[in-house]
């Protein structure tokens, strides 16, 4: 007796749902382009080649790669080096055009500058940079880092 009832419980609602009709509305139809209004487009040439780039799947970017960076300062002094890599993070930002990465590698702490695909761009780096901090001339070296290229 249960099972005709169950039985009758599901099958009974299926029936109406099944019986029921739908019906297909009509899609808004788009507009003939012929009708539009007609105009230009002026754009830079820079965005059409980043559509282009886009269509055609290449993706742009920064990419690590190996590379050289120059190092200034170093610290294992836990309770001194985060901020006095900070001040010369500031210091540095004020009168360099170079990327500044402040990295921790416990126990040290170091700032490093730039990002250099070869040994001797950093070199150049460098010497320029001791000429003009000739104070950190001790601390300043080319350190071998993963660095940050523009694809």
């Amino acid at each position: 007796m249960k099972k005709l009832f169950l039985l009758i419980l599901f099958f009974v609602p299926a029936l109406f749902v099944c019986s029921q009709t739908v019906e297909e509305l009509p899609l808004p139809q788009p507009a003939i382009l012929a009708d539009m209004p007609k105009g230009t487009v002026v754009q830079d040439s820079a965005v059409t080649v980043l559509m282009q780039e886009k269509i055609a799947g290449i993706v742009r970017g920064v990419v690590e790669m190996p590379g050289y960076r120059v190092q200034v300062y170093s610290s294992n002094r836990p309770a001194q080096a985060k901020q006095e890599a900070i001040k010369m993070k500031e210091r540095l930002r004020q009168e360099t055009d170079a990327a500044i990465y402040i990295v921790s590698a416990p126990p040290f702490i170091k700032v490093r500058l730039g990002d250099f695909r070869t040994h001797q761009e950093a070199t150049d780096f460098k010497n320029a940079f001791i000429q003009q901090f000739p104070d950190l001339k001790g601390d300043t070296y080319v350190v071998r880092d993963d660095i940050k290229v523009r694809r």
